[in-house]
């Protein structure tokens, strides 16, 4: 009598367990790169954001937008005609306007759109010391010194100076001696210590910024204390290696 031949149920064990082992192996290395296409698509963005700072700056004479310091303007609001789309405002790792840093999200969250309206939400953070606020006679600044505003691109040393980057909130006012959080993604309640707004471990470690020259370069976490952030900046106040937490020493 003739016989069908087929797979005994050792055999069908070996085969799924052999899948499983291959499965085991392949997943970190898809994952690993899914994240590095998701840190180039980033990198386009911030080409693209470029190309928006460069064409607002080429129709006011080199300036910048007054900043959040003049009637809150929103750098995403102002330039708004040079985009249209908003999706230009978030990194591919932090894309989803549920998950927000406050709740837990940290360096994966976006900022708004509950805090922001018409619905902007993002995961970019600009330098506002690249701003050009103008106040009237009298009036006070109600964040930092005027005198450090870089306010047009007609400076030196662009090349060093930060515009725009990867970021949990969407402004802030760094300072080379803002303490180091306890954590990427510390929400840290404005405390002033503005740096925090650019910690973010969505790209292994690095991040992602766009400088006043419009190049687009990657940033090791421990070296944003040391940019050029404002006028006044003194790159020796940075924190040094031995006052680094450990999640950041892990990094180097």
């Amino acid at each position: 009598m003739y016989r069908r031949k087929g797979f005994t149920l050792i055999e069908l064990l070996v085969v799924i367990a052999i899948i499983a082992l291959l499965m085991s192996i392949l997943m970190p290395t898809l994952a690993k790169a899914r994240r590095m296409t998701k840190a180039a698509m980033c990198m386009s963005n911030l080409k693209q954001w470029g190309s928006v700072f460069s064409m607002y700056t080429d129709d006011f004479h080199g300036s910048f937008m007054g900043g959040r310091n003049i009637g809150g303007q929103n750098w995403w609001e102002v330039l708004e005609p040079y985009y249209k789309n908003r999706a230009l405002l978030c990194c591919p790792m932090a894309a989803d306007p549920e998950k927000n840093p406050w709740e837990g999200y940290g360096s994966y969250g976006t900022w708004g759109p509950d805090w922001f309206p018409d619905g902007y939400y993002g995961s970019y953070c600009l330098n506002e010391w690249v701003c050009n606020p103008v106040y009237k006679t009298g009036e006070v600044p109600t964040y930092g010194d005027n005198a450090k505003y870089w306010r047009s691109t007609n400076v030196k040393g662009q090349s060093t100076i930060p515009l725009l980057g990867d970021g949990w909130w969407d402004q802030a006012w760094g300072e080379a001696f803002d303490k180091i959080p306890l954590y990427p993604g510390e929400f840290e309640g404005f405390t002033g210590d503005d740096l925090a707004h650019f910690v973010v471990l969505r790209h292994d470690g690095w991040l992602n910024m766009l400088f006043m020259d419009y190049t687009v370069r990657k940033i090791h976490i421990k070296d944003l204390w040391p940019l050029n952030w404002n006028r006044m900046t003194d790159t020796e106040e940075a924190p040094l290696v031995e006052d680094y937490p450990l999640w950041l020493k892990k990094l180097l």
